[in-house]
């Protein structure tokens, strides 16, 4: 019977490495595929981020127009190409080009192209031609490994200067296919070594037990006479089943002690770090992330307070007033994400807080801001009305966290007097 056992072991783990070899494989591939293209997106933005952020769009545009060279034309090329020379394992060429109906012209590249240089329509870029020539949304794309993205540069006039485009050489795991398959090899290897040590570490505790177990019972029953000189009722201290059955009831005890433990632990967190009410960060976790905020690469910060809520309390009751301010915390959760935190500083005050983020990120929220004021939060049939006030201030490197937050407190009471005036709502 034992070696009955180990032959459908043997056989079993063999069928198993087989398998794990395979989904390994593929599952190594596909991470590593997945990787690339995420490395390359990221490397690609960057690189665009850096264009855009190094090239004057107003300066590019009469430079391409008037082909005078200026000093700082210059430097701005310089800085491209020492961007692409410092990166240039991955980036294969920067560009900037100005399309028009019959071909584009280059206005910087770091590929030895120079100002005012024709770039022909391919098939792709014949393709979309209209959108090269209109210039409103990013474009990619991929030929022979090498990828192309495509990013439109507007000036201060949101006129068309054109696109930066930037090209990706071949992915890295072309480049490192040796060290792909050594790294397979090596995992190989391993699942083998680890088979080889689970095999002998089953035969030792399962096996060799079972077919001592097997001999007892063999003895028990009359129909065997030799147990190697052992008392057969030390092969029968434990009953392993029950033992594996009551170790099994245990473990699941615990593991639901845990889960529930784990639970109150993560409520317990959550309870700490948001506001009971409106369910946003509250002014604790605000302190706490103070030294992250006076440290990023830029920072954006909108001050949001509650018109007339003290009238609403006193007038129609606490319950609509919290009808209020839970109403004002759903409008700023929307532009709530992993790079923008919202949080609850008091009564009826919020502040909003952007970090390394874009310009024209934290320009689209201030926007629809604007778009959509004035922001009322009361209930139509509220005979009291309540509105909502906001001041903002964006800092890039080099800011003073602390004067961003005043400036952006202090428009918005700017902001609230002149809403109040508007609305013709009482100074309360």
């Amino acid at each position: 019977m034992s070696g009955s056992i180990r032959k459908r072991l043997g056989f079993s783990f063999a069928v198993i490495l087989i398998i794990f070899v395979i989904v390994d494989f593929i599952v190594f591939c596909f991470t590593v595929r997945l990787t690339s293209s995420k490395y390359r997106n990221s490397i690609a933005s960057s690189a665009l981020d850096m264009a855009e952020f190094t090239i004057d769009a107003d300066l590019a545009k009469e430079t391409f127009s008037t082909r005078a060279i200026s000093d700082r034309f210059t430097a701005v090329q310089s800085r491209l190409e020492s961007y692409q020379k410092r990166n240039s394992a991955s980036v294969r060429r920067i560009s900037l080009v100005s399309f028009s109906n019959t071909s584009g012209g280059y206005i910087y590249d770091t590929g030895g192209k120079q100002l005012g240089d024709k770039l022909e329509y391919d098939e792709y870029t014949s393709s979309v031609k209209a959108e090269l020539i209109n210039g409103r949304n990013p474009l990619k794309h991929e030929k022979n490994g090498i990828l192309s993205v495509y990013r439109p540069l507007r000036t201060v006039d949101d006129n068309l200067c054109g696109y930066v485009i930037v090209e990706l050489n071949v992915p890295y795991e072309n480049a490192y296919s040796l060290v792909i398959f050594c790294i397979f090899a090596g995992q190989l290897v391993f699942s083998l070594v680890f088979v080889f040590i689970l095999v002998r570490i089953l035969n030792k505790n399962i096996i060799k037990p079972i077919k001592q177990i097997t001999k007892s019972a063999v003895y028990l029953s009359g129909e065997g006479t030799e147990l190697d000189g052992q008392d057969a009722s030390a092969f029968f201290a434990t009953d392993r089943n029950d033992e594996i059955g009551e170790l099994s009831s245990t473990l699941q005890k615990i593991l639901f002690n845990l889960n529930s433990n784990n639970k109150n632990l993560s409520q317990a967190l959550f309870d700490a770090n948001h506001d009971g009410m409106t369910k946003v960060l509250n002014k604790r976790c605000y302190n706490s992330m103070v030294g992250t905020f006076q440290s990023c690469s830029s920072i954006g910060i909108i001050y949001f307070d509650v018109n007339n809520l003290k009238l609403m309390n006193d007038t129609l009751g606490h319950e609509n007033g919290d009808y209020v301010i839970t109403s004002a915390a759903d409008y700023i959760k929307q532009f709530q994400d992993s790079s923008c935190h919202c949080f609850r500083m008091g009564g009826d005050e919020f502040l909003l807080v952007m970090t390394n983020s874009l310009p024209r990120q934290f320009s689209a929220i201030v926007d629809q801001l604007e778009k959509e004021s004035p922001i009322i939060l009361s209930r139509p049939e509220d005979s009291v009305k309540c509105s909502l006030s906001y001041g903002y201030s964006f800092g890039k490197e080099g800011y003073v966290y602390e004067e961003a937050l005043a400036e952006a407190e202090k428009n918005m009471y700017e902001k609230k007097a002149a809403l109040k005036k508007l609305l013709n709502m009482p100074e309360r």
